[in-house]
């Protein structure tokens, strides 16, 4: 296995364990001391362990930084996915992506200040091509889903993109949100998140 190509395929067991330390070293590092910190320097030495290995596994910043937004956008989808339970409805799909978010970041708060940081302060033209892409597939595969809400019946009348854009925006507004309340209130506060666009949504209030 060539060094720096790991990046683009997958490789041993040690070598994706290593690669998922050198990931998490680097949110760590971005999320306490900023982007423009977060070098292989000092992400070695939170990883205990020489910066030569992380360009074995990452040739570039690059690589490794969109080796953390990946990492960051699937864990994301996963807790946007809820409980293992059977999704009743679309309804239930829709609260479970809203708190699924809210909840992430509150358990997660360093993995959504890293995502802050890359976003607002990295120039790189690789890195802004996947940032703009997760941003483009995650509204396109919202937005196909409350249509197919509509197809179904089970959504109101209104322009599909336009609701996944007001969404998106009120999830990315979540992380300062929490900083805001009281310590604790994550749950009431993704409960409120759910019943405005559930209503939004449905035209009816929760449960009417």
């Amino acid at each position: 296995m060539q060094p720096g190509q790991q990046d683009e395929g997958s490789g041993s067991f040690i070598e994706a364990a290593r690669r998922e330390q050198i990931v998490a070293a680097a949110i760590a590092v971005i999320a306490a001391e900023g982007f423009t910190r977060a070098s292989f320097v000092r992400i070695a030495k939170r990883a205990s362990i020489s910066p030569g290995l992380i360009t074995y596994h990452f040739r570039t910043k690059d690589a490794l930084i969109r080796a953390v937004l990946d990492r960051i956008a699937a864990r994301l989808d996963a807790a946007m996915q809820g409980s293992p339970e059977p999704v009743m409805s679309y309804t239930d799909a829709l609260r479970r992506i809203v708190t699924g978010h809210v909840l992430h970041c509150v358990r997660h708060p360093d993995e959504m200040e890293a995502r802050r940081e890359i976003i607002t302060s990295a120039t790189s033209p690789a890195v802004r091509r996947r940032i703009a892409e997760h941003g483009e597939s995650g509204r396109a595969e919202l937005a196909g889903f409350l249509a197919e809400a509509q197809r179904a019946g089970e959504f109101r009348a209104f322009d599909p993109d336009a609701f996944a854009g007001a969404l998106l925006a009120a999830m990315q507004a979540v992380p300062k949100e929490l900083g805001r309340r009281p310590a604790g209130s994550g749950e009431a506060y993704a409960r409120e998140l759910a019943d405005l666009f559930e209503t939004a949504a449905t035209g009816s209030p929760p449960g009417g």
